[in-house]
């Protein structure tokens, strides 16, 4: 089964389901399961309804600032209750700014990858609860905190690393529509250059990849390193990977 993978908001960007990934055992990861997206709170009433009813989201896992996620607008209503929001803050909310004044982007995914051990392998344990599904994840933009998350539980299914890399490319797209409705509403000057942290930076996405290769064989030994035992990666697989269709 082939579904659509981009869902379209009129102001809420990245949202992607990662499901009909092929692995190396020759299984693929479930269709409308497991979400990413950049932040919610731009989503009207009305998308948030048809976005409940169509996809049943009950877990948001919002990678975001303290600073960022304190929005006047809240969390999104995709994130308020009956589904369960869990918080797990890292980044500079000053970072895109800085970039936009400085003409440069770093996304520095090794060091986010090790400065929050603890956070991802607390994601994967959520990803891992029987009551967890449909998720999604996010942080501002949906693909550098989102896109570390999406590569660390894509590996450690099984998936390949061109395939984790494609995903993570995936991202541009939405950036470059993002960029043209800043420029269609006069946000952005035509004349000036975007925001370079609107871009996606593949070579830091394979620079972490690597890391994770040499330091520690893989996804799944990083995350035996922070704590993460055998039964939570058997129950990412329970939940997440199928046979592929006949």
């Amino acid at each position: 089964m082939t579904l659509d993978r981009s869902f379209s908001f009129d102001r809420v960007y990245n949202f992607r389901d990662l499901g009909g990934y092929a692995t190396a055992d020759g299984r693929v990861v479930r269709w409308r399961r497991l979400f990413r997206s950049g932040e919610l709170q731009r989503m009207s009433e009305d998308e948030v309804a048809r976005t409940r009813a169509a996809l049943g989201i009950v877990t948001v896992i919002d990678f975001r600032s303290a600073e960022e996620a304190n929005d006047p607008r809240g969390f999104g209503g995709l994130s308020d209750p009956p589904t369960r929001r869990h918080h797990l803050p890292m980044g500079n909310a000053r970072s895109k700014f800085e970039a936009r004044e400085s003409g440069r982007w770093d996304p520095a995914y090794v060091s986010m990858l090790e400065e929050h051990g603890d956070d991802w392998a607390q994601a994967v344990h959520v990803l891992a609860g029987d009551d967890s599904y449909p998720a999604l994840f996010h942080c501002v933009t949906g693909k550098d905190r989102t896109g570390v998350l999406a590569a660390l539980v894509l590996d450690t299914l099984g998936v390949d690393e061109a395939t984790i890399l494609a995903d993570y490319a995936d991202s541009q797209r939405a950036m470059d529509l993002l960029v043209e409705r800043l420029r269609a509403s006069g946000a952005v000057g035509p004349d000036r250059p975007p925001n370079p942290a609107l871009g996606v930076v593949p070579s830091a996405m394979a620079e972490m990849l690597t890391t994770l290769r040499e330091r520690y064989g893989s996804a799944r030994g990083f995350l035996r390193a922070r704590g993460v035992q055998p039964h939570v990666f058997d129950a990412l697989e329970a939940h997440l990977l199928e046979a592929p269709a006949s």
